[in-house]
C-alpha cells in the first residue's frame, strides 16, 4: 500500500537522522534497535512521541512497555495496524 510505503520511508529517514545511523547489512530494518545499540529508553520515548504526532496513533501502556517491536518493520506494522483499526471503528 502506497501510504504504508511512504510511512516506512519517512520513519526510516527520521530514525536515521534522529539517531545518527544508517540501515545497512548490519543494522537492518528488522533489527532490534535496542540490541543494536541505536535506541535507549529516551530515544524510544522520543520516537513514540514522533509517531503519535505525525500519524495520530496513540500508544497504550502495553505498547510503551514492550509489546511493540523495536525494529523499523515492527513499528511500521504497528502503526499501520493501529491506523486501520481506527479507520474501521469510525
Amino acid at each position: 500500500m502506497k501510504q504504508e510505503s511512504e510511512q516506512y520511508a519517512e520513519l526510516k529517514k527520521y530514525m536515521e537522522e534522529q539517531f545518527m545511523f544508517e540501515f545497512d547489512s548490519e543494522i537492518t530494518e528488522d533489527s532490534d534497535l535496542f540490541k543494536a545499540g541505536v535506541l535507549d529508553s529516551f530515544g524510544y520515548i522520543s520516537l513514540m512521541a514522533h509517531i503519535e504526532r505525525e500519524y495520530g496513533v496513540k500508544f497504550g501502556e502495553d505498547a510503551l512497555l514492550g509489546n511493540v517491536s523495536a525494529s523499523l518493520s515492527g513499528i511500521v506494522d504497528f502503526v499501520a495496524s493501529a491506523r486501520r483499526q481506527t479507520a474501521e471503528s469510525r
